[in-house]
């Protein structure tokens, strides 16, 4: 099994929709191809991780390095592995703000401005910081600092993650509805958006 993380600069801002539209893609079609992993987003830079089959991981890489929508793709480590860090992650998800920052204090006095791939590929700490947060076994300082049976933590790790991500795509989509509703164009796509990620919350809620 292979696993890469990469970073790269978007080619110009993406809209709520549009990182909403991303992931939706990577939900609906990592599972079948056997690919876990994380996406980082800010200050227009991504920062992803890919797991899974070498030639499967190979291939999406190829074909993300021609993505128009960024650019400057730079693969800052590739590893082969027989353990999964984001088992269960069809595509962990997090939109980096000041905010989320400031609540972080292991990342020291890093800001949102150095979230960039110059800063991040020359500080590697850093870079690792920022993933371990997401990984299965260390999501959250609440989790690990709990005194209780691997099974509960297991449980709570699970559902604390779960909330983080519905969290993040209900935001996405109301911005995305609100962008819509700003420029004066509220179009199929975002209805659509709309009831995919309902359907999506409706079914994490079971």
């Amino acid at each position: 099994m292979l696993r890469i993380t990469y970073l790269s600069q978007e080619a110009a801002p993406f809209t709520p929709a549009e990182l909403l539209s991303l992931l939706e893609h990577c939900h609906a079609n990592n599972p079948a191809r056997g690919l876990t992993g994380l996406l980082i987003y800010g200050n227009g830079t991504f920062l992803q991780t890919l797991e899974g089959e070498d030639a499967v991981v190979e291939a999406l890489i190829e074909t993300i390095s021609k993505d128009p929508r960024h650019h400057s793709l730079q693969v800052v480590q590739r590893e082969s592995t027989d353990r999964r860090l984001y088992e269960g992650w069809s595509m962990g998800f997090e939109r980096l703000t000041a905010e989320a920052l400031a609540g972080a204090p292991a990342l020291g006095n890093f800001m949102l401005a150095d979230f960039n791939p110059r800063y991040l590929s020359n500080h590697p700490d850093v870079m690792e910081s920022l993933l371990e947060r997401h990984r299965s076994r260390h999501w959250d300082p609440l989790v690990r600092e709990l005194d209780a049976r691997e099974q509960f933590i297991r449980e709570l790790q699970s559902a604390l993650a779960a909330s983080r991500q519905r969290n993040e795509m209900a935001a996405l989509l109301i911005e995305a509805v609100i962008d819509g509703a700003a420029r004066g164009h509220l179009a199929d796509s975002h209805l659509k958006l709309c009831r995919s990620v309902l359907a999506a919350l409706r079914g994490a809620s079971r």
